[in-house]
């Protein structure tokens, strides 16, 4: 098989998604408006000479330039700003030349440096959300080959002053500054004079997000004739298609179109900026069509509660960690976004062994052989069951400890932990944990689900927790997922966990399942009424008791019977 250049190896591929029913898309910044009506008019009269023949551009051309008030040698159309980056890589790029950037930043340049052997320079934000302009500067050396300054920035929302653009274009002055105008119509602001008055600049245009054509992939480039001549010279010469370049067109002619959709953008911001205030920890004042929303400890509750709803963002992460980015949509759009955000559902939470996965051929097992090989002898699971039932060992761990401390035998609780989780998930999940079997299904929880919010607090290590989700193919119905990664020594039947969930869903009602007296007893300290579960191993009239005893306001036999038991 013939092998790829060595240095693509490690390129990460955009994602991009598979189209899905969603009620709304709020995660890659398209006009949710949509296009001028002209625009649709234009690819519905198109004539078949149109289409069998390559395109012609003159007119596309034109009607950039008319737009931009530049001449038409000033102008190359793209087939997409990641085109257009491509292009300006292809022309200005090569081995071992430096690029230099901000991060948090759009993505795709990245990648581009990386298929073209550069050295890749990212400078971080200091401060949420202002351009680190010093520290930028102080990494503009005569050898960088490229810049890339993105007004306003994606996906932090903010601008860069003129001042500091021009400090530095002017710092720059042997390399190709691009600055990057993909949201610039939202802020009313355009750098295109830079471009006529310094002989290093090219302004990168986007029609996807004002002019709402990004399902027709159209852009470009405005720069001084020498820079664009540069490029063409290595330009796929019909890479605009022909449906594309006659849309691009009417969308330009139709400028009253794209100021009334600002004028509804903005409105939708501000009613977003408002609203989403007393739920998000931040709301970052944006320039463009989305909002950069930090949501704390909360995001991962909030995304997966949008999902369910159907409703698709972007969570960030880096030093964006825990804010989306969240596309502005329609003011009707925008009012049903708050109602899901702010529609509480009853909260199930759940332990997982026992409760929702059948443990006793993993981790149960695992405390066995763990035992056998400290000690070359036997103990039974009858034997961990009575253990497990006196309280206080709900981690696996302390409890093979203690049965070895009973049978005389010393040994550091790092190696137990060591050879426990050798014999559990082994290398990548294909130890005792691949025996594991859920004891409700998938639709069941899906159904589950639409009435209540679900989330898990476990003993389990986080990245166990989330094989079995992901396994299972629930992990998106579940937030937060508290394991014992968040909790540390606090562990059940301490009730930092339940308290953790509650702070981060702030429900109205919660319940806990769990299986041991350990999670009856987190659940009481919590003051959150607490369902027993009986696990698969133990179905006895004993646990049930003590169970009872401990509090619990029920016992289950399974724990698919949690519906019925609360309609009571």
């Amino acid at each position: 098989m013939p092998e790829a250049k060595k240095h693509l190896q490690n390129i990460i591929p955009y994602p991009v998604d598979e189209e899905f029913d969603w009620d709304l898309k709020l995660d890659f910044n398209e006009n949710l408006i949509g296009p001028s009506p002209r625009v649709v008019r234009a690819i519905r009269n198109i004539k078949p000479e149109k289409i069998k023949f390559y395109p012609f551009y003159e007119k596309l051309i034109a009607a950039i330039a008319k737009y931009n008030k530049v001449k038409t040698e000033n102008v190359i159309p793209v087939n997409g700003t990641d085109e257009g980056y491509r292009y300006i890589f292809d022309a200005y790029c090569g081995l071992g030349d430096n690029v230099l950037t901000v991060t948090p930043a759009f993505s795709m340049p990245k990648i581009y440096a990386a298929i073209a052997n550069c050295n890749y320079k990212e400078v971080p934000y200091q401060t949420k959300w202002e351009f680190p302009i010093e520290e930028f500067l102080g990494e503009i050396t005569p050898s960088v080959k490229l810049v890339i300054v993105t007004s306003p920035n994606s996906p932090t929302g903010e601008l860069i002053s003129d001042e500091n653009l021009v400090r530095i274009i002017e710092k720059a002055n042997n390399s190709l500054v691009v600055i990057d105008e993909t949201y610039a119509n939202y802020a009313n602001k355009t750098y295109i004079e830079y471009s006529e008055k310094y002989d290093n600049v090219l302004i990168l245009k986007s029609m996807s997000k004002d002019f709402a054509t990004a399902g027709l992939r159209l852009g470009y480039l405005i720069g001084n004739r020498e820079i664009i001549d540069n490029i063409r010279r290595i330009a796929s010469p019909y890479s605009v298609n022909s449906v594309a370049a006659i849309a691009g067109v009417a969308a330009l002619e139709d400028v009253r179109h794209v100021e009334w959709v600002k004028k509804e953008i903005a409105k939708s911001k501000k009613y977003l900026t408002e609203e989403l205030a007393p739920i998000a920890q931040e709301v970052y004042p944006s320039e463009t069509n989305f909002l950069c929303v930090d949501f704390g400890d909360r995001a991962d509750y909030i995304y997966k509660k949008l999902l369910k709803n159907k409703i698709k963002t972007k969570i960030l992460s880096g030093l964006a960690k825990n804010c989306f980015r969240l596309t502005i949509p329609p003011l009707r759009d925008a009012k049903k976004l708050m109602k899901v955000l702010k529609t509480k559902k009853p909260l199930l939470v759940f332990d997982m062994d026992g409760v929702l996965v059948d443990a006793s051929a993993s981790y149960r097992i695992a405390i066995q052989e763990t035992y056998m090989f400290f000690s070359k002898k036997q103990v039974s699971l009858s034997e961990i069951q009575q253990w497990k039932n006196k309280g206080g060992y709900n981690n696996d761990w302390i409890l093979t400890q203690k049965l070895l401390e009973e049978a005389k035998i010393k040994v550091k609780y790092e190696d137990i932990v060591k050879k426990f989780n050798e014999f559990y998930f082994g290398n990548d999940g294909d130890g005792l944990i691949s025996n594991e079997k859920w004891l409700i299904s998938k639709e069941d929880l899906q159904e589950l689900s639409k009435k209540y919010d679900l989330a898990i607090f476990t003993g389990r290590q986080k990245k166990e927790a989330i094989f079995a989700l992901k396994n299972a193919g629930v992990e998106d119905l579940f937030a937060p997922v508290i394991t014992m990664d968040e909790v540390g020594e606090d562990q059940k039947p301490s009730p930092k966990g339940l308290e953790m969930i509650k702070a981060i869903v702030r429900p109205k009602k919660m319940y806990y399942l769990g299986d041991t007296r350990d999670d009856v007893k987190a659940g009481l300290a919590a003051e959150v009424p607490t369902i027993g579960v009986l696990p698969p191993q133990d179905k006895s009239e004993e646990l049930k008791n003590l169970l009872k005893n401990d509090g619990a306001i029920g016992i289950l036999d399974s724990v698919k019977n949690v519906e019925k038991f609360l309609e009571k």
